[in-house]
Parts: structure tokens; C-alpha cells; sequence
């Protein structure tokens, strides 16, 4: 898949689980459970755009047809312009963004790591304290960062029992990983605002989930502790304070609430069917293997009488042979803008029959790329003027052919011949063995039939 598809599949994923998440999963009490789906949400809307459901006709061709020779469409070796295009421009920008959001996390990471060094350090089994001196530049609220447990001066002097213990909930349970994590997540697609909103729906997870631990052992007085606690405390970027205002009033309902019934959890499975609906609907127009608006355009209808053949003794021509459609390919066939703009390239299989008067007909789309070229390759095959027909025994009959087109865009690696052989190991020309070196430098113009036996893993090339 293409960058910029990807990017936009990626974010109706990422929407898609957000909006399951703040309609159907936000309120209840499964706060491990909630947790685990941020996570895993955001690690499958960065995977499932790259899944491709499989296609009858994605990775072979009917057998039972004649491949022709591959065309290719475009610029397989583009011009060398010393000007950036405007592909070039959007790609320098949005590594740029990269960059700054990379080295935003870096300062903030700096700014912990130096505010930690001034304190001073305690070794323990589980962690690590550091006591803060009172000569702090502003007053810093007591938090947990990694395996640091990070106390204010005036935290220092007492050690809560209640805050202590809920920051080495935090600690226990990683939740610092998770925020790096979506922080480096947010720094390779920084123009997508959802990644934020996760972000801020962790952190109150993982606030849900420090309170709980505390309260396994009673707190009738721990809501009012917080509302004290957070009075003229700022927060940090990356750490994880003991309170924090943007959570604290959903924190203190979230205490007052009963646990929610285990029915809910069917919420969870509700994504499910969601989730496998999007893949199908932006499964990208490659994969698909029916015919599309092209096909079901006015299409020349010729009855076909008699037996179709795939094997004949003299085959048919196209006017003034391979060098003929060659040249009649290369002069009607154009990439369709749409195609270009989204840097789309690839491989359109299209079958069609030679009836024994030399008519095209029964065009069909085998594989596209969409981004009409698909439309482009049928409209092309369905405009052939007549063929010379094919004869059997002496006998005008129908042959059905393959032919492949390569749509090549000017800033994607160049596609050729080459790749209409991948996992081909048998070469023939005129029923004799050839390298594949062999194999690939025989002209076009020399080409009279070309047979491709994927079974078999076998091509074979009939010459004039």
C-alpha cells in the first residue's frame, strides 16, 4: 500500500476505535481491560491497512488462457529533474514534522531526567526514590517516571502512605511505557490528533487503575485528599503526578461508581464486527477482483459460437503483429490522473477473446489497481480493431488471451518484464530450455505467443 493511503486507512482505524472507545468502553469500571484496548488499538490501526483479504486472482492468472507479453504504461525510468516535485515537497514537511516531534520528546525527556538528577537518590526493591531539594525553581508535584518515584520537598518530608502507594502503582504496573510508546507513535504521524486524545484517555486509565490500588486498602477520606493535593499543582508532559487537574473530577466519579456488570463486557466484542467491516470497505481497490464501472459500460457484445480455444495451431495477430500492438498500446493506453496524483502503480490483468471473425469481446477485469486504470485497461482492450483470426485444422475458431499491463508512476520504482516471472523456474523458447537471462533479452517484436504455467512455475515463448 501507498503512503498516503495508508496514513488515511490508518486514521479511520484509529477514529474508528476511539469512537468505540468514548461511546461504548469510556464508563466502565474494566480499567485493565481498557487499557489493554488503547494499546492493542493503536498497534492495529497501524497493521491492519497493510492486510490484504485474499483475491481469486491476486497472485495467479486463470489457467486456461494465453498470456501475452506485460506493457508498460508511464515512465518505468523517469527524467532526472533537478527541481523537487511536489511529492518530494509534502514528504520533506512531513519528515520534518517528524523530526520536531521527535526532538519534543527528547527535551522532555531531558527536562525529567535533569529534574531527577538534582534529587537526591534511594535505592529500593521496587524502585527508585528521589527526594527532591527545596531549592526547586517551581514547585514540581510529587510523581513517577519509569522506576523513579519522585517526591517534592514537602512531600519528601512526610512521605504520604496514600500517595506513595499510588505512585508505585504507576510503577508496578509500566505505565510510563505506554505514554513513550504513544508519544513515538504521535511522533511518526504527528498530523493525526487523534493519537492525542489516546493519550490523554491513558493517562486517565492509568490514574483509574493507581486509585484502585489504593483502595484496596479503605480510603473513606482519599477523594478529598486528591481535591487538596491538586490545588496549585502543575503537571508534567511525560510523567505521572499524583494529581492531575484535566483528571481529577472523572478520577472521583470514577470512585463513587459501582462496578460495572460483567454484561458490558460484551461492548468490547461489539468492536469486532466494526473493526472486520472497515477492512473490507478499504480494502484497497487492487485487491479486487470483479469487474468494475468499466466492465459494466457499453461493452462490444459479440456472440461467441464454437468451442474457445487456448491452444491453437496459428494463432491470431493483432494488425502488423506484436510490433503492431505494441505501437497501438503505447499510443492509446494513458495513466489515468487520479493513478498519478496517488502514486499508484501496478499490474491490470485483462482476458478477452479473439472471436473467429477477428472481433474482441468478453473483456473482463482479472486484477486491478483502481484509481481508473482499470477503466483505462478495458477501454483500450475493448477499442482493438479487429484481429487476424486464429485457425485450427484449417478452421477460423475463438482463442482467449491474458494480457497484463503495467501502470508505472514516475516516482515509484520501475516495474518491468521482470516481475511478470517472479517465481517462474523454467524457461522455454520454442519448446527448448534457456536461462532466464536468455529468456528476458528475447525482443517483443519476436515474440508470436507467450504461455505462463504458474502451477508448473513454468513460461514458455513461441517466436515468428
Amino acid at each position: 500500500m501507498n503512503a498516503l493511503p495508508y496514513l488515511l486507512t490508518a486514521s479511520l482505524y484509529l477514529a474508528l476505535f476511539y469512537g468505540c472507545y468514548g461511546l461504548l468502553l469510556r464508563r466502565n469500571t474494566f480499567f485493565g481491560l481498557n487499557r489493554v484496548y488503547l494499546l492493542v488499538s493503536v498497534v492495529l490501526s497501524l497493521l491492519l491497512p497493510l492486510v490484504e483479504l485474499p483475491g481469486g486472482t491476486a497472485n495467479s492468472l486463470p489457467v486456461g488462457a494465453i498470456t501475452l507479453p506485460t506493457f508498460v504504461v508511464g515512465n518505468p525510468h523517469p527524467s532526472q529533474n533537478d527541481g523537487l516535485t511536489t511529492a518530494h515537497w509534502i514528504w520533506l514537511l512531513y519528515g520534518f514534522g517528524v523530526i520536531v516531534m521527535l526532538v519534543r520528546l527528547g527535551v522532555h525527556l531531558r527536562a525529567v531526567f535533569a529534574l531527577i538528577k538534582r534529587g537526591t537518590v534511594e535505592k529500593r526493591s521496587e524502585y527508585t526514590l528521589v527526594l527532591l531539594p527545596d531549592d526547586s525553581k517551581s514547585q514540581t508535584p510529587s510523581f513517577s517516571f519509569g522506576r523513579y518515584l519522585v517526591l517534592n520537598h514537602s512531600d519528601a518530608l512526610t512521605q504520604p502512605e496514600v500517595l506513595m502507594r499510588h505512585e508505585k502503582a504507576h510503577i508496578r504496573q509500566r505505565h510510563t511505557a505506554d505514554i513513550l510508546f504513544i508519544e513515538l507513535v504521535r511522533a511518526m504521524f504527528w498530523l493525526n490528533p487523534l493519537l492525542g486524545l489516546y493519550k490523554g484517555a491513558l493517562q486517565e486509565v492509568h490514574e483509574f487503575l493507581a486509585d484502585r490500588s489504593v483502595l484496596q486498602t479503605p480510603q473513606p477520606d482519599y477523594p478529598r485528599q486528591l481535591v487538596a493535593y491538586a490545588l496549585d499543582i502543575p503537571s508534567a508532559a511525560l510523567t505521572t503526578p499524583f494529581v492531575s487537574k484535566s483528571t481529577l473530577k472523572q478520577r472521583i466519579v470514577m470512585l463513587q461508581k459501582p462496578q460495572t456488570n460483567r454484561r458490558a463486557l460484551l461492548s468490547y466484542a461489539l468492536v469486532l464486527p466494526l473493526a472486520a467491516l472497515l477492512t473490507m470497505c478499504t480494502q484497497s481497490e487492487q485487491d479486487q477482483t470483479a469487474l468494475t464501472t468499466a466492465d459494466a459500460s457499453a461493452q462490444k457484445t459479440v456472440k461467441v459460437e464454437g468451442e474457445i480455444f487456448t491452444v491453437v495451431e496459428n494463432q491470431p495477430e493483432f494488425p502488423g503483429g506484436m510490433k503492431g500492438l505494441t505501437t497501438y498500446m503505447e499510443k492509446n493506453l494513458k495513466y489515468p490522473e487520479a493513478a498519478q496524483k496517488a502514486n499508484v502503480h501496478g499490474r491490470v490483468f485483462v482476458s478477452f477473446i479473439v472471436t473467429k471473425m477477428g472481433e474482441i469481446t468478453d473483456v473482463q477485469l482479472l486484477k486491478g489497481i483502481g484509481y481508473g486504470a482499470d477503466d483505462e485497461a478495458v477501454r483500450v482492450v475493448q477499442n482493438m480493431p479487429k484481429w487476424t483470426p486464429a485457425k485450427q485444422n484449417g478452421q477460423l475458431v475463438n482463442v482467449k488471451y491474458n494480457l497484463p499491463i503495467n501502470f508505472q508512476a514516475d516516482e515509484a520504482t520501475p516495474v518491468t518484464n521482470e516481475s511478470a516471472f517472479k517465481g517462474i523456474d523454467v524457461f522455454l523458447v520454442d519448446g527448448k530450455p534457456v536461462t532466464e537471462k536468455e529468456f528476458k533479452a528475447i525482443s517483443p517484436d519476436k515474440i508470436a505467443r507467450m504461455d505462463v504455467d504458474t502451477p508448473n512455475k513454468r513460461v514458455s515463448i513461441t517466436t515468428k
